[in-house]
């Protein structure tokens, strides 16, 4: 789990973790906005067309983003798992 002595690189189970540990964030957060404006749009104010047509925008810009964030996130996911398997392959070589 150590890195080697002197390396200044980030070892491939940090970088994996991060990215998807990123990407969940990010998706976490485009869907909280969006939940935000819908939620604002339907309880603050009289309920004007102008408020829907904002929740309209905010939906119509964030499905792609979150789309997005959701696959980057999948592909996080695979990159922890394959990267703990790596690991788990290499402390298996160690211990013979």
């Amino acid at each position: 789990m150590s890195e080697a002595a002197g390396s200044d690189r980030p070892s491939a189970r940090w970088v994996a973790r991060a990215f998807a540990a990123l990407s969940v964030v990010g998706l976490l957060v485009t869907v909280a906005g969006v939940a935000a404006v819908a939620i604002a749009a339907e309880s603050i104010g009289r309920k004007t067309w102008g408020a829907y047509f904002a929740m309209e925008q905010a939906m119509a810009l964030g499905t792609p983003v979150a789309v997005t964030f959701a696959g980057l996130s999948v592909l996080g996911g695979f990159a922890v798992v394959y990267t703990a398997a790596d690991g788990e392959r290499l402390m298996d070589s160690v211990d013979d």
